[in-house]
């Protein structure tokens, strides 16, 4: 790279604009292929998401463009592309894994998992096309509520979480940043009264941070980190723990702990050094059957080999019955320091010595 490279040089004087060009996002009216721009959704770190029109099948699609905002910048015909020499590389990363993330979800088909209808690489950048979904993340879901939900609501919200999230372990595919502003809870918008007396059907967002796993190789993955819910081997610096299937079990009952305490678990970083967490079976106790907390508990092991390996180990902690409470052994009786007889023993001398006077009497009187 050249040190007078004149894009370098524009860099140097403009580092405290913020990092996404003004205007770099689709315009409404834009034309993708089949698809017309309505409106943008959100902006992340490293894409767009737009609402827009599938002219074909007419209906309303979530548009997904790749668009790293520290990275990327749209030129006047419209190309995407990275904004620096020095960033060629981690923009041709990012754009492949973009493509990944899209390849992976087209294969699954759960109700709980994001489906993407179709995706393609265009004008340098990358775009998948999704269902538009309408709901309220969990995190609001529950910040509304206003109070701990019940068991059996939370059972329902977790049923199909553990499924999904199973689907995607047997592809050996860790989605590795459950949280509860990554899962978006559809609930049916026509129906009479408040839509938290409903039981919504729950939807993992923001695969990112998945990858697909082979091998010992591939345990090289990227840090994606959330704070009270990933796992200690998720940190920079952990790679003797291996990230796997317990991964996603960590995070699914961060999920369940912030539910039934109103708070998340400390770092698990934090936790390592010092663990001060309040179990769920302390927290929580009387309003949940200790069978579900302890299954909770068990998922927050800091260490990854103490907690249920898989989606099912964990589902079956949550149903495995308490054991009961052995009953309470008879009081021992009292043991007579050394030297001092018992009461039984006393009465047994007391008895030897009348019986012994009634003989010598006895003999007296012959």
């Amino acid at each position: 790279m050249a040190a007078d490279d004149p894009r370098e040089r524009a860099e140097q004087r403009t580092l405290l604009m913020p990092r996404r060009d003004q205007g770099s996002e689709l315009r409404p009216g834009h034309a993708l292929q089949e698809f017309i721009v309505e409106r943008l959704l959100g902006v992340g770190g490293y894409s767009c998401v737009y609402l827009a029109r599938d002219t074909r099948l007419d209906r309303r699609v979530a548009l997904k463009e790749y668009l790293p905002a520290t990275l990327a910048a749209r030129a006047p015909d419209g190309s995407v592309g990275p904004r620096l020499p020095r960033f060629e590389a981690f923009y041709g990363k990012g754009l492949e894994g973009f493509l990944n993330e899209a390849r992976l979800l087209g294969s699954f088909d759960h109700p709980s998992l994001v489906k993407v209808y179709r995706f393609w690489a265009e004008a340098g950048t990358a775009y998948m096309v999704m269902p538009y979904y309408e709901g309220i993340t969990l995190k609001k879901w529950l910040a509304d509520l206003g109070a701990p939900p019940s068991e059996r609501w939370l059972r329902d919200l977790a049923e199909p979480l553990m499924t999904a999230l199973d689907t995607m372990h047997q592809q050996r595919c860790f989605h590795r940043d459950v949280a509860p502003d990554n899962i978006l809870m559809l609930y049916d918008r026509k129906a009479a009264g408040s839509y938290l007396e409903q039981q919504p059907r729950p939807v993992l967002l923001d695969f990112g941070a998945a990858r697909r796993v082979i091998g010992d190789a591939t345990q090289q993955l990227t840090a994606i980190l959330k704070s009270g819910y990933s796992p200690v081997e998720q940190y920079e610096g952990e790679e003797s723990l291996r990230q796997g299937p317990w991964t996603d079990v960590y995070a699914l009952c961060a999920v369940l702990y912030t539910a039934v305490t109103g708070k998340p678990p400390g770092s698990s970083v934090a936790r390592v050094v010092r663990d001060d967490i309040v179990p769920a079976a302390v927290a929580a106790q009387g309003r949940y059957s200790p069978a579900f907390l302890a299954a909770i508990d068990a998922g927050l092991s800091v260490r990854p080999e103490q907690r249920p390996q898989t989606m099912q180990a964990l589902r079956a902690l949550m149903d495995a019955p308490v054991p009961a409470r052995a009953p309470a052994a008879a009081p021992a009786p009292p043991v007579a320091p050394a030297g001092t007889p018992s009461r039984t023993g006393l009465w047994a001398g007391v008895a030897v010595v009348v019986a012994a006077a009634l003989v010598l009497a006895w003999l007296l009187r012959r």
